[in-house]
């Protein structure tokens, strides 16, 4: 029934996935006072990250900075090797690194190819984070707009036919995000999964290689009863049809950014150049003898902070499903099934409205779009 389709979808959404952050995702991105793309946003975010007190703010939150975290083992053994390169210059003027003559004219041509394949390879980031934002969010309009086609088309003439294929709507982008990320990150979502679907139905799912196919086989084969059984007319199948078509499109364009990273020859390349150009920058910023030791320190200090830090920028973004908010995505999709089927619209005829009154849903008490990021 309806009231039983809520009331499940109520118990995923407080109990089952109550978490505002995503527990699969690094508590790292989990900031209450810094802004995280692991979360959708709200106004209130939106209006923290555009205010003019958001410099005073990166700085006064900087030792929280996720991106410092993640680059503070490459910039300690970094500045353990300045520290190190120096100490032995000046002590041994007749060391190997004393004999190394690299003059800062001549490093800095290598420094002129490493940022341009570090800003090309963030670029190639950006594309492929763009890429999955938009497929994954595609599923959320796909999911809603399938819902509403069975909702009216459906509903009417197999109601139990129609909650079966909502609640393998409400359960495609969580079978989605689990098949993206892997069970070792996602786990299998077995309890959600069992909640949703009747036992042959979510065993069915459980043990297929591809979940998310499994699901769009099961709307296909309802599809071909309805259609066996002259339910639908010709334009309803083919709308049907078309959008069952597009989440199995879905699936293939977010499962090929996993499958297919930016060229691993192009990434060790620039890697290499990237190690090559701070381990001898130390030595060429005071064979120059114009720094003195603190400032060649606090010189390499930042010069490795933004070259590790856009790297890592980089590695990031090349697998954009583990640190995309698709925890709330599918959450997102989840409510809008469910408001498709458990919100009855008014009647066309606004003579058989006067009693009517829209009812709120207890799963609208964990909405995101209401929280404002802090606890």
């Amino acid at each position: 029934s309806l009231a039983k389709f809520s009331e499940d979808i109520t118990t995923v959404l407080t109990e089952l996935r109550s978490d505002f952050y995503d527990p699969t995702v690094s508590s790292i991105y989990h900031s209450q006072t810094r802004p995280t793309f692991a979360v959708t946003w709200t106004h209130k975010m939106w209006e923290r990250h555009t205010s003019r007190w958001r410099f005073v703010n990166l700085f006064l939150y900087w030792h929280q900075s996720a991106l410092l975290k993640r680059i503070m083992p490459q910039l300690t053994c970094l500045m353990l090797w300045t520290v190190a390169a120096i100490k032995i210059v000046e002590r041994q003027e007749s060391s190997i690194l004393s004999n190394i003559k690299l003059p800062m004219t001549s490093l800095s041509l290598v420094s002129g190819f490493v940022g341009s394949l570090l800003a090309l390879r963030s670029n190639q980031g950006l594309s492929r984070l763009l890429e999955a934002r938009q497929s994954f969010g595609k599923v959320v309009f796909y999911t809603r707009d399938m819902a509403s086609i069975i909702r009216h088309f459906v509903y009417g003439k197999d109601p139990i036919l129609a909650l079966k294929l909502a609640r393998h709507l409400a359960v495609f982008s969580w079978v989605l995000k689990n098949f993206l990320r892997g069970t070792k990150i996602s786990g299998t979502d077995e309890d959600l999964i069992r909640l949703m679907l009747p036992k042959a139905d979510a065993d069915y799912i459980l043990r297929q290689r591809k979940k998310p196919v499994a699901v769009v086989l099961r709307l296909r084969q309802a599809l071909h009863s309805l259609s066996e059984g002259h339910k639908l007319t010709t334009a309803e199948e083919i709308a049907m049809d078309h959008t069952i078509q597009a989440l199995d499109q879905s699936i293939m364009l977010t499962e090929r950014l996993v499958a297919s990273p930016i060229p691993p020859l192009f990434t060790t390349h620039a890697g290499r150049l990237l190690v090559f150009y701070l381990f001898f920058l130390p030595l060429a910023l005071h064979a120059g003898g114009s720094l003195t030791f603190v400032s060649t320190f606090l010189t390499v200090l930042a010069v490795g902070y933004s070259m590790l830090g856009l790297d890592e920028i980089s590695h990031l973004m090349e697998q954009p499903f583990k640190l995309a908010p698709l925890y709330h995505l599918c959450k997102n999709s989840m409510r809008d099934v469910a408001d498709t089927f458990c919100l009855q619209p008014p009647s066309l005829d606004d003579s058989k409205n006067l009693d009517y009154t829209p009812m709120a849903q207890a799963y609208w008490a964990h909405d995101e779009s209401e929280h404002d990021g802090l606890e």
